[in-house]
């Protein structure tokens, strides 16, 4: 028997220990099934509050500029929300025209996330 039925039969025979009649029980226990599915994640569930924007940048070194395409090669630190180790490659720009501002050798401080499997540079600072 699965997992969702047998929780269900007990959510049933708790109603009728609590006096409900075997209706109600079901009915309830249909309804908490019917919660569980479409309510939002409990506090328990939910991922952790976003961290203060400067914990959640990754400290790197731009070795390529391609301004062209808006894109910048990055030899970067490990990026943790996104489990990805040191190493080097291309990221592209949320907004290409940054790309101008920057130039190979300058240390930045950057957010990349992933839009639909492409790493997008979403915030680029120099490192101070």
């Amino acid at each position: 028997m699965s997992t969702f039925f047998t929780l269900r039969r007990l959510g049933c025979a708790a109603g009728l220990l609590l006096g409900m009649t075997t209706a109600q029980a079901q009915a309830q226990a249909q309804a908490q099934d019917h919660a569980s599915h479409h309510a939002p994640a409990t506090a328990a569930a939910s991922p952790a509050p976003a961290a203060a924007p400067d914990q959640a940048l990754t400290e790197g070194v731009i070795t390529r500029v391609d301004a062209r395409s808006g894109k910048l090669t990055i030899r970067h630190g490990a990026i943790t929300h996104l489990d990805m180790p040191p190493m080097t490659m291309v990221f592209g720009l949320q907004d290409a025209q940054q790309a101008a501002q920057f130039k190979p050798g300058d240390p930045v401080r950057f957010r990349v996330e992933d839009q639909a499997g492409a790493l997008v540079i979403t915030h680029i600072q120099p490192a101070s």
